[in-house]
Parts: C-alpha cells; structure tokens; sequence
C-alpha cells in the first residue's frame, strides 16, 4: 500500500489540499467545507463556503459566493451566518484586482430535546482565489 502511495504522489495523481494549480484564463468553482465532529468522532455538520470565480491572467473578472450546510445531526441547530468578509487584493503584478478573500462564519448550537444547549460552535471558510485560477484555503472553529 505504501508502495502505491509512493508511486500515485511521484506520478502527481494525488492533489496536495489547500491550494490548486494555474492557468491563463478560465472560470473555477470550488466547494470548501468544514466538518463538525461529536466527542465520539461522528461528523455532526458540514459548513461549506461555494466560491465561483472567472480570470483573464491576472485578472480576476467576476466572482459569487454562497454557503450552504450539510449532514447537520438532529441534536444541531444551525442558526446560520455570523460573519461574513471580502475583497480584492493585490496578489500579482501590481493588479489590484488580482485576487479576491473570502470568509464566512457560521453558529451551530448543540441542544438536545428540552435540556438547555450544551455547546455552540462557529466554523469558518476562507477562501483566496487568484487572477490565475489557482487559490488557497483554510478551515477553522
């Protein structure tokens, strides 16, 4: 099995998560979520952030944003956005418009039928697209 891996990593079939590869132009849509877990190790929620994007090198031309929720257990009450942020940045050749930052912040609160809620989460998503079609990402609580 090691043996596989090994070959399927020298061969570049396996992707390294976080970032993306490059081109001049083109439009990309990456889906980025954040799993919640229970103390048992089952996934209680999924909080993705969806980003669309379009370039012409190093130009990012147009963009959309949503987020959506998945796998959300029972005892998980999803009480929706908290924050939410973006903005072009100069990410390559002096273009100010050369990349564009995204977050979004969501609360899930675990109540359990009439007892009061014993905890509350907030993941986030953030997403860095460039004018090249290649970006970066992170997830958190």
């Amino acid at each position: 099995m090691r043996r596989l891996l090994l070959l399927a990593l020298l061969a570049g079939a396996l992707a390294v998560p976080g970032e993306a590869s490059a081109s001049a132009s083109g439009c990309r849509t990456v889906d980025i979520a954040r799993t919640g877990k229970d103390i048992f190790g089952f996934v209680v929620y999924r909080f993705h952030q969806v980003k669309s994007w379009c370039w012409s090198y190093p130009r990012i031309t147009s963009k959309s944003i949503y987020t959506y929720v998945s796998d959300v257990d029972p005892n998980m009450d999803y009480a929706g956005i908290v924050a939410a942020q973006g903005n072009y940045f100069t990410w390559c050749c002096g273009n100010a418009s050369s990349g564009h930052y995204s977050l979004r912040q969501g609360k899930f609160k675990n109540c359990i039928l009439w007892f009061p809620c014993s905890r509350t989460e907030y993941p986030w998503v953030r997403i860095w697209a460039h004018g090249d079609g290649s970006y970066r990402w992170a997830t958190g609580l």
